[in-house]
């Protein structure tokens, strides 16, 4: 898995998590904050290998499908670039578009 993927799946899974079934929750707890394999995962569990492989293989599908349709990752990610750039124009003296920034993060807010 690579690194960019790894750290999106974290992000979901800590957003989502509770939201998938327990076999699905326990196995991705042990990918993701882990950091196991799914041969290690099996042999802790006590699950298949099989198993194991498709309850990740699902659990990535749903969190994914979560995202798409929820859109709270994405959306609080957006948020934080636009206070960023609010904090960096207030630094710099640039209130007009330092407000802008903060109004376009109040405005994703009330859409959650």
């Amino acid at each position: 898995m690579q690194i960019e993927e790894h750290n999106n799946l974290i992000k979901l899974f800590d957003t989502y998590g509770k939201l998938l079934s327990e076999r699905q929750y326990e196995v991705m707890d042990k990918v993701l904050n882990l950091d196991l394999g799914e041969s290690e995962v099996a042999e802790l569990s006590g699950y298949s290998r099989q198993a194991v492989h498709d309850a990740i293989t699902k659990a990535k599908r749903q969190l994914k499908e979560f995202e798409q349709k929820c859109k709270i990752v994405t959306n609080l990610e957006t948020c934080i670039k636009l206070l960023n750039k609010a904090k960096i124009e207030i630094e710099n003296s640039n209130i007009a578009t330092a407000k802008t920034a903060v109004c376009d993060t109040i405005n994703i807010i009330e859409k959650i």
